[in-house]
Protein backbone atom coordinates (compact mmCIF):
# COMPACT_ATOMS: atom_id res chain seq x y z
CA UNK A 1 0.00 0.00 0.00
CA UNK A 2 1.62 3.34 -1.28
CA UNK A 3 2.42 5.82 1.63
CA UNK A 4 0.47 8.57 -0.70
CA UNK A 5 -3.13 6.76 0.09
CA UNK A 6 -2.50 7.90 3.67
CA UNK A 7 -2.22 11.38 4.09
CA UNK A 8 -3.47 12.91 6.94
CA UNK A 9 -5.28 16.49 7.01
CA UNK A 10 -4.43 19.29 9.48
CA UNK A 11 -8.13 18.05 10.93
CA UNK A 12 -7.64 19.56 14.68
CA UNK A 13 -8.60 16.35 15.72
CA UNK A 14 -6.89 13.78 13.55
CA UNK A 15 -8.85 11.27 14.85
CA UNK A 16 -11.17 11.98 12.75
CA UNK A 17 -8.97 12.05 9.87
CA UNK A 18 -7.78 8.83 10.58
CA UNK A 19 -11.04 7.14 11.30
CA UNK A 20 -12.24 8.09 7.88
CA UNK A 21 -9.46 6.65 6.03
CA UNK A 22 -9.74 3.09 8.05
CA UNK A 23 -13.11 2.74 7.69
CA UNK A 24 -12.76 1.48 4.14
CA UNK A 25 -10.20 -1.40 5.32
CA UNK A 26 -11.09 -4.60 6.80
CA UNK A 27 -8.71 -7.80 7.18
CA UNK A 28 -5.05 -7.33 6.50
CA UNK A 29 -5.44 -4.46 4.01
CA UNK A 30 -6.78 -2.68 7.78
CA UNK A 31 -3.59 -4.37 9.52
CA UNK A 32 -1.62 -2.56 6.48
CA UNK A 33 -3.21 1.17 6.49
CA UNK A 34 -2.70 0.94 10.45
CA UNK A 35 1.04 0.46 9.67
CA UNK A 36 0.80 3.59 7.54
CA UNK A 37 -1.19 5.80 9.59
CA UNK A 38 1.61 5.04 12.38
CA UNK A 39 3.94 5.50 10.12
CA UNK A 40 2.44 9.19 8.94
CA UNK A 41 1.63 10.26 12.76
CA UNK A 42 5.45 9.84 13.45
CA UNK A 43 7.14 12.08 9.85
CA UNK A 44 4.28 14.84 11.98
CA UNK A 45 5.58 14.14 15.44
CA UNK A 46 9.45 13.88 15.08
CA UNK A 47 10.05 17.21 13.19
CA UNK A 48 8.61 18.80 15.95
CA UNK A 49 10.20 16.81 18.68
CA UNK A 50 13.43 18.21 17.29
CA UNK A 51 12.61 21.89 16.72
CA UNK A 52 11.39 21.86 20.23
CA UNK A 53 15.12 20.29 21.36
CA UNK A 54 16.15 23.02 19.77
CA UNK A 55 14.38 25.82 21.18
CA UNK A 56 14.87 24.19 24.63
CA UNK A 57 18.32 24.68 24.46
CA UNK A 58 17.80 28.22 23.92
CA UNK A 59 15.43 27.89 26.90
CA UNK A 60 18.68 26.57 28.75
CA UNK A 61 21.38 28.94 27.62
CA UNK A 62 19.16 32.08 27.99
CA UNK A 63 18.11 30.98 31.44
CA UNK A 64 14.30 32.45 30.23
CA UNK A 65 12.27 29.86 32.08
CA UNK A 66 13.38 32.39 35.14
CA UNK A 67 11.37 34.58 33.21
CA UNK A 68 8.23 33.10 33.01
CA UNK A 69 5.26 32.10 34.88
CA UNK A 70 3.45 28.79 34.44
CA UNK A 71 -0.62 28.37 33.65
CA UNK A 72 -1.55 29.45 37.26
CA UNK A 73 0.68 32.99 36.97
CA UNK A 74 3.47 31.59 38.99
CA UNK A 75 7.06 32.00 38.28
CA UNK A 76 8.54 28.69 37.81
CA UNK A 77 10.66 27.12 40.93
CA UNK A 78 13.62 25.91 38.97
CA UNK A 79 14.47 25.16 35.44
CA UNK A 80 13.39 20.99 36.11
CA UNK A 81 9.80 22.26 36.67
CA UNK A 82 9.44 24.72 33.61
CA UNK A 83 11.02 21.28 31.37
CA UNK A 84 9.10 18.36 33.56
CA UNK A 85 5.67 21.06 32.38
CA UNK A 86 6.84 22.50 29.18
CA UNK A 87 7.83 19.20 27.58
CA UNK A 88 6.09 16.87 30.09
CA UNK A 89 9.14 15.05 31.11
CA UNK A 90 9.22 12.96 34.13
CA UNK A 91 13.51 12.92 34.52
CA UNK A 92 16.06 15.18 34.24
CA UNK A 93 17.83 12.77 32.55
CA UNK A 94 15.92 12.93 29.89
CA UNK A 95 16.03 16.30 29.62
CA UNK A 96 19.78 16.42 29.84
CA UNK A 97 19.39 14.54 26.58
CA UNK A 98 16.72 16.15 24.75
CA UNK A 99 19.12 19.38 25.85
CA UNK A 100 21.90 17.68 24.23
CA UNK A 101 20.21 17.95 20.93
CA UNK A 102 19.31 21.43 20.55
CA UNK A 103 22.96 22.20 21.61
CA UNK A 104 24.25 19.89 18.51
CA UNK A 105 21.85 21.72 16.32
CA UNK A 106 22.83 25.13 17.11
CA UNK A 107 26.32 24.60 16.75
CA UNK A 108 25.70 24.40 12.70
CA UNK A 109 24.97 27.71 10.79
CA UNK A 110 21.44 28.58 10.24
CA UNK A 111 21.35 28.03 6.69
CA UNK A 112 22.21 24.35 7.37
CA UNK A 113 20.46 23.66 10.42
CA UNK A 114 16.91 23.01 8.51
CA UNK A 115 18.86 20.10 6.70
CA UNK A 116 20.13 18.70 9.58
CA UNK A 117 17.03 18.78 11.83
CA UNK A 118 15.26 17.34 8.85
CA UNK A 119 17.76 14.26 9.24
CA UNK A 120 17.20 13.96 12.99
CA UNK A 121 13.78 14.37 12.47
CA UNK A 122 13.51 11.16 9.76
CA UNK A 123 16.08 9.08 12.23
CA UNK A 124 13.55 10.02 15.26
CA UNK A 125 14.20 11.85 19.11
CA UNK A 126 15.21 8.19 20.93
CA UNK A 127 18.05 7.40 18.49
CA UNK A 128 19.43 11.13 17.79
CA UNK A 129 20.02 11.03 21.82
CA UNK A 130 22.70 8.60 20.61
CA UNK A 131 24.50 9.81 17.70
CA UNK A 132 24.65 13.83 19.04
CA UNK A 133 27.57 13.60 20.86
CA UNK A 134 29.09 12.20 17.54
CA UNK A 135 27.70 14.52 15.25
CA UNK A 136 28.81 17.40 17.50
CA UNK A 137 32.07 15.63 17.68
CA UNK A 138 32.82 15.42 13.99
CA UNK A 139 30.13 17.24 12.61
CA UNK A 140 29.28 14.33 10.05
CA UNK A 141 25.46 14.66 10.53
CA UNK A 142 24.90 12.94 7.11
CA UNK A 143 26.56 9.60 7.89
CA UNK A 144 25.55 9.53 11.27
CA UNK A 145 21.84 9.82 10.50
CA UNK A 146 22.48 7.38 7.53
CA UNK A 147 23.91 5.10 10.24
CA UNK A 148 21.60 5.54 12.83
CA UNK A 149 19.12 4.19 10.08
CA UNK A 150 20.27 1.22 9.76
CA UNK A 151 21.93 0.06 12.68
CA UNK A 152 19.62 -1.30 15.87
CA UNK A 153 20.84 0.97 18.98
CA UNK A 154 22.93 -1.64 20.81
CA UNK A 155 25.60 -1.65 17.35
CA UNK A 156 25.16 2.33 16.83
CA UNK A 157 26.34 2.55 20.20
CA UNK A 158 29.05 0.57 19.70
CA UNK A 159 29.81 2.72 16.14
CA UNK A 160 30.18 5.68 18.28
CA UNK A 161 31.83 4.35 20.98
CA UNK A 162 34.79 3.67 18.93
CA UNK A 163 34.21 6.82 16.72
CA UNK A 164 34.64 9.03 20.31
CA UNK A 165 37.46 6.77 21.46
CA UNK A 166 35.45 5.57 24.10
CA UNK A 167 34.57 2.24 26.01
CA UNK A 168 30.55 1.44 24.98
CA UNK A 169 28.69 1.76 27.67
CA UNK A 170 28.18 -1.44 29.99
CA UNK A 171 30.67 -3.67 27.73
CA UNK A 172 33.98 -2.58 30.38
CA UNK A 173 34.31 -1.64 33.74
CA UNK A 174 34.39 1.99 34.61
CA UNK A 175 37.58 3.76 34.82
CA UNK A 176 38.41 4.73 38.15
CA UNK A 177 36.48 7.24 40.02
CA UNK A 178 33.99 7.50 36.72
CA UNK A 179 31.50 5.82 39.15
CA UNK A 180 31.93 8.67 41.94
CA UNK A 181 31.87 11.25 38.96
CA UNK A 182 28.44 9.82 37.72
CA UNK A 183 26.98 9.87 41.28
CA UNK A 184 27.30 13.56 42.09
CA UNK A 185 26.17 14.54 38.47
CA UNK A 186 22.83 12.00 39.35
CA UNK A 187 22.59 14.25 42.77
CA UNK A 188 22.29 17.70 41.24
CA UNK A 189 19.10 19.65 41.22
CA UNK A 190 19.37 21.10 37.97
CA UNK A 191 21.20 20.67 34.49
CA UNK A 192 23.04 24.01 35.50
CA UNK A 193 24.45 22.39 38.92
CA UNK A 194 25.66 19.22 36.58
CA UNK A 195 27.45 21.83 34.00
CA UNK A 196 28.75 23.79 37.35
CA UNK A 197 30.15 20.15 38.27
CA UNK A 198 31.42 19.17 34.95
CA UNK A 199 33.43 22.29 34.62
CA UNK A 200 35.01 21.79 38.22
CA UNK A 201 36.03 18.16 37.03
CA UNK A 202 37.75 19.19 33.78
CA UNK A 203 39.12 22.70 35.37
CA UNK A 204 40.11 20.33 38.60
CA UNK A 205 41.76 17.90 36.53
CA UNK A 206 44.28 21.32 34.71
CA UNK A 207 44.82 22.38 38.13
CA UNK A 208 45.40 19.39 40.19
CA UNK A 209 47.29 16.95 36.96
CA UNK A 210 45.00 14.10 37.55
CA UNK A 211 41.97 12.85 35.75
CA UNK A 212 40.55 11.00 38.96
CA UNK A 213 37.55 12.42 40.23
CA UNK A 214 38.17 11.79 43.56
CA UNK A 215 41.34 12.86 43.61
CA UNK A 216 40.28 15.99 41.92
CA UNK A 217 36.82 16.19 44.36
CA UNK A 218 39.57 16.14 48.02
CA UNK A 219 42.25 18.17 46.09
CA UNK A 220 38.98 20.76 45.56
CA UNK A 221 38.11 19.99 49.65
CA UNK A 222 41.29 20.84 50.60
CA UNK A 223 41.77 24.18 49.03
CA UNK A 224 38.43 25.65 50.38
CA UNK A 225 38.31 24.05 53.54
CA UNK A 226 41.29 26.45 54.74
CA UNK A 227 39.19 29.62 54.11
CA UNK A 228 35.76 28.18 55.25
CA UNK A 229 37.64 27.42 58.45
CA UNK A 230 37.99 31.21 58.80
CA UNK A 231 34.56 32.15 57.94
CA UNK A 232 33.20 29.81 59.99
CA UNK A 233 35.13 30.70 63.01
CA UNK A 234 34.31 34.55 62.40
CA UNK A 235 29.99 33.88 62.52
CA UNK A 236 30.88 31.55 65.58
CA UNK A 237 32.46 34.61 67.03
CA UNK A 238 29.71 37.18 65.58
CA UNK A 239 27.24 34.64 67.27
CA UNK A 240 28.93 34.19 70.73
CA UNK A 241 27.49 36.43 73.59
CA UNK A 242 29.84 38.86 75.22
CA UNK A 243 30.59 38.16 78.83
CA UNK A 244 31.37 41.18 80.57
CA UNK A 245 34.19 41.62 83.55
CA UNK A 246 33.00 43.18 86.66
CA UNK A 247 36.42 44.65 86.88
CA UNK A 248 35.76 46.72 84.09
CA UNK A 249 33.00 49.11 82.56
CA UNK A 250 32.29 50.35 79.15
CA UNK A 251 32.33 54.07 79.13
CA UNK A 252 31.32 54.60 75.45
CA UNK A 253 32.79 54.14 71.85
CA UNK A 254 33.30 50.45 72.74
CA UNK A 255 35.97 51.44 75.55
CA UNK A 256 36.94 49.52 78.62
CA UNK A 257 38.18 51.53 82.41
CA UNK A 258 38.66 49.55 85.59
CA UNK A 259 35.92 49.77 87.34
CA UNK A 260 35.89 51.00 91.19
CA UNK A 261 34.30 49.13 94.57
CA UNK A 262 32.33 51.65 94.75
CA UNK A 263 31.29 51.30 90.89
CA UNK A 264 32.78 54.36 89.74
CA UNK A 265 35.03 54.17 86.97
CA UNK A 266 38.18 56.30 86.00
CA UNK A 267 37.73 59.51 84.72
CA UNK A 268 33.75 59.46 85.63
CA UNK A 269 32.67 62.75 87.62
CA UNK A 270 31.80 61.95 90.84
CA UNK A 271 28.98 62.33 92.56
Amino acid sequence: MSADACRLTGDVDAGLAVARFLADFTGQDRIEAIHLVLTQLRRRVEPDRVLACELAWEIHTGAYWSQLKDAEGRPYESEEAYFREVLGLVSWRTAYKRLAIGRMLSRFDASERPLVRAAIADVGVAKATLIAPAIERTGEWGAWAELAKRLPAVTLQLRISEALQAQPRGCEPLPPGERFRRAVLSAMPDIEAMELVEHFFEVGAQAVGTDHPVGIFLAGCRECLADWEVHAEAKRQARRPRVEDPKFAHVGNGELQPRHPDGQTNGAPEC
